[in-house]
């Protein structure tokens, strides 16, 4: 692949993004800044992508981008420095896009070195800090994208996000298209056939405390659920956090695995979802139309603006909201096996998702090509 060649000289006519994405409980992050960066390319030709990343190396792998890993602790800011100078010697970036945490000492070797500078992200407690503790350090960046509606964030942050003397975007949701199998070869691989209703479970990065009783509540309903659809098999990838012990298959239990880096399709072959995930994760399913079930985690609650995850979900039709007590999530997940897809959720999303993605590439397009302006 071309874009794995980044340490070549940078030709004339090639432009260059430099991705830095974290990767704290889950894999939000990184996500975001792929889907941001597969429509680039998409739209924009000879476009060269290189990703500092802080962990989820697994999961970028497969979509061939190149990425250097760096330390994720403000304890290695020298090493954390070191490396993104030598990063931006080399690959030459036209603009480097921080996924929701600018850290000084990246963005002070971008800045030295004259390259452009976006800041993106949904509204959680990490976008706020920055708003709260380095608003002198986002006044130096050329555009903020805030991954949501405008109309979903809250009253009290769009008046702290006004602070900021530059462009502000409004635009969501985001999702990355990306598919590796389809849904016949999925199922084949897994020896499932048309006929087996398929739960799906997944917790995101899986790292709360609540994810082990969510998966242990969601077995000990086996005999529930199989008397009333003895074709229901569960595929379970709880998360790469995710600390208990993984269950065995069995005749129940069809496919057990932390981390999967193309969930997608295994939501496309789903018949419900059970999840307690980030914004992310939400869209990725909202965006499918296949019934779902989403428990919140109460610490993840910051998750989006306004009202936190589980009212987010519920904006969907295709999503319902459970509590994690064991008869209403067991009763929640045989009421969603009951539904069928729906497709005119789908067809909504998309729209609206492939308007946030044009509005956003128009922006990073016009700085992208616009003269360098000092901020």
């Amino acid at each position: 692949m071309k874009d794995r060649l980044w340490f070549l000289p940078k030709k004339p006519q090639v432009k260059r993004i430099l991705f830095h994405a974290i990767n704290h409980v889950g894999l939000g992050h990184i996500n975001r800044s792929i889907a941001v960066a597969q429509w680039l390319q998409a739209a924009i030709p000879n476009l060269q992508v290189l990703f500092l990343i802080e962990g989820g190396e697994d999961f970028i792998d497969p979509t061939g981008y190149p990425w250097i890993i760096i330390p994720g602790q403000a304890s290695e800011n020298e090493h954390i420095e070191q490396i993104t100078r030598k990063a931006i010697e080399i690959f030459q970036p036209d603009m480097m896009i921080h996924e929701t945490l600018l850290r000084p000492v990246i963005h002070k070797a971008a800045q030295a070195a004259g390259v452009k500078q976006v800041v993106m992200g949904s509204l959680g407690e990490a976008l706020r800090d920055q708003f709260r503790h380095n608003l002198s350090l986002l006044n130096q960046i050329h555009l903020l994208i805030v991954l949501q509606q405008q109309t979903e964030v809250l009253t009290t942050d769009q008046e702290m996000i006004v602070q900021y003397r530059g462009q502000t975007l409004y635009a969501g949701p985001l999702v990355r298209r990306k598919k590796q199998l389809t849904s016949e070869a999925l199922r084949h691989k897994l020896g499932l056939t048309q006929e087996n209703k398929v739960i799906f479970v997944t917790f995101g990065g899986g790292g709360w405390d609540l994810a082990r009783s969510l998966l242990s509540t969601i077995l000990e309903a086996r005999e529930q659920i199989l008397s009333r659809y003895p074709q229901a098999r569960l595929v379970a990838i709880p998360g790469p956090h995710f600390s208990g012990d993984l269950p065995t298959p069995n005749d129940f239990i069809c496919y057990v695995s932390r981390f999967e880096a193309f969930l997608s399709d295994y939501i496309d072959i789903a018949s419900t979802v059970v999840m307690m995930a980030g914004y992310s994760t939400v869209n990725e399913v909202a965006s499918s139309g296949v019934p779902a079930v989403c428990i919140a985690a109460p610490d993840a609650e910051d998750q989006v603006g306004t009202g936190g995850m589980g009212e987010y979900a519920q904006t969907f039709p295709n999503i319902i909201s459970s509590s994690a007590d064991p008869s209403t999530l067991t009763q929640n997940i045989l009421t969603a096996l009951e539904r069928e897809r729906d497709f005119s959720a789908v067809n909504s999303f998309w729209q609206r998702a492939e308007t946030a993605s044009r509005s956003i590439v128009e922006a990073i397009e016009h700085i992208l090509y616009a003269p360098t302006v000092k901020i």
